[in-house]
């Protein structure tokens, strides 16, 4: 009884046609150098069968020393080979191999189900040979970051230019990297871009995997929302990126370059100081003769003198800076930073509101934000007004008027 359900149910399964020369099963590893551990291998898993077939399976298993990637749909063709007719069966194929040494591919299994003469069902397996394989090490110090790609590309997006920002806006980087003869697996993970001047926050990366005749393509998608903590520009440092391009059997790398971040108000701010650089201008030279001038005024008619006219000449001095800092509030349409400063450099609050009606009537009006001002006229109007008062006050005597700057 034993015996008759072992029987039945041999006959139940499908049977192996590793002996039918009308079915025949295998693997073809494309031409190429010995690989590198990691490096992908192509092959073509090639079926020729002269059985008329109703259903078919291809069954590829997991294996220890391998791991693989089906390239795209089956093949099947109609094709005369030898003279004879046969059904071709095509599967490409990427294997990676796991470790350095001799390794096996092992046997793929193509479970067939094919129609005799007499119109009987049949199922039959077909079995490819075993394909060795000798895989060396990969360079000695790649253990960490080992990427044996064919092509690696990479390139990158701002939301905004990230050295003049607004103060307190934030900017988007984006990072596409895209390798093929690569799996997801095999991909380097996003860099940290950390600095302790840097608000950093890092959403979740995109990830997509294509396959193609020449490999699997795997693209990373890496952003980072990025928020200086102060206006002064920082400088985020370049990632390097290294990998191993199969084809020229060189290392190579590619770079997420350097970038500078930072508000443009801080390099507005530095641009209508005083220079930096110990080179001399005009504005040195002015101060050196004023300061002559005053030294020599003090030995003539005392101190307290002196240092009236060194506190008339500082007030003079900062007057002009803020007179540049505010044309350029005006060239850029700034109106609540050109408000905001015009209302520290006027004196009383009835002067502020004759001087800043039309600004005030745009940022605070019933209609506010439907029409626009002239901020280069108000500038204007500003400075004839200081240049009055200075002349009426008598604080301009030992300097030159104010002159409205051109605006950019």
């Amino acid at each position: 009884m034993v015996r008759l359900l072992v029987l039945l149910f041999l006959m139940a399964g499908p049977v192996a046609a590793q002996d039918r020369d009308t079915l025949d099963l295998q693997l073809v590893l494309d031409p190429r150098e010995p690989p590198l551990e990691g490096e992908m291998v192509l092959g073509t898993l090639r079926g020729i069968y002269r059985e008329t077939i109703t259903n078919e399976d291809l069954k590829l298993r997991d294996m220890t020393d391998f791991a693989w990637s089906r390239l795209g749909q089956d093949d099947w063709s109609d094709q005369r080979i030898e003279g004879r007719a046969a059904r071709v069966f095509e599967r490409r194929i990427a294997f990676f191999p796991q470790r350095p040494g001799m390794l096996e591919i092992l046997p793929i299994a193509h479970e067939l189900e094919i129609l005799d003469d007499a119109g009987r069902r049949e199922r039959v397996i077909v079995r490819s040979a075993p394909v060795p394989i000798e895989v060396e090490a990969k360079p000695a110090g790649a253990d960490a970051g080992w990427l044996p790609v064919r092509a690696l590309e990479l390139s990158e997006t701002w939301s905004a230019d990230p050295a003049q920002l607004e103060d307190g806006q934030s900017v988007v980087r984006r990072v596409v990297l895209r390798a093929l003869g690569a799996t997801p697996e095999m991909m380097p993970e996003q860099p940290q871009l950390r600095q302790p001047w840097l608000i950093a926050f890092t959403p979740p990366f995109e990830r997509d995997f294509q396959v193609t005749a020449q490999g699997p393509v795997t693209t990373l998608v890496w952003t980072w929302q990025l928020r200086p903590i102060t206006g002064e520009p920082g400088v985020i440092p370049a990632v390097t990126i290294p990998y191993f391009d199969t084809g020229t059997r060189q290392p190579a790398s590619a770079t997420i370059p350097a970038a500078q971040i930072g508000y443009a108000s801080f390099s507005d701010n530095a641009a209508t100081g005083w220079r930096k650089d110990p080179g001399v201008g005009r504005a040195h030279l002015a101060l050196v003769a004023l300061t002559t001038l005053l030294v020599t005024i003090a030995g003539l008619q005392g101190r307290a003198w002196a240092a009236s006219a060194w506190a008339r000449s500082g007030d003079w001095l900062r007057r002009r800076r803020q007179l540049r800092h505010l044309s350029v509030l005006a060239g850029r349409g700034d109106v609540r930073g050109f408000r905001s400063l015009a209302k520290s450099m006027l004196g009383s609050e009835s002067l502020r509101g004759e001087m800043l009606a039309s600004v005030d009537e745009v940022l605070f009006g019933r209609d506010r934000g439907t029409e626009s001002v002239d901020l280069r006229q108000v500038y204007r109007d500003i400075c004839r007004h200081l240049n009055d008062r200075g002349s009426a006050g008598g604080s301009q005597d030992t300097n030159t008027p104010l002159r409205p700057r051109a605006s950019p």
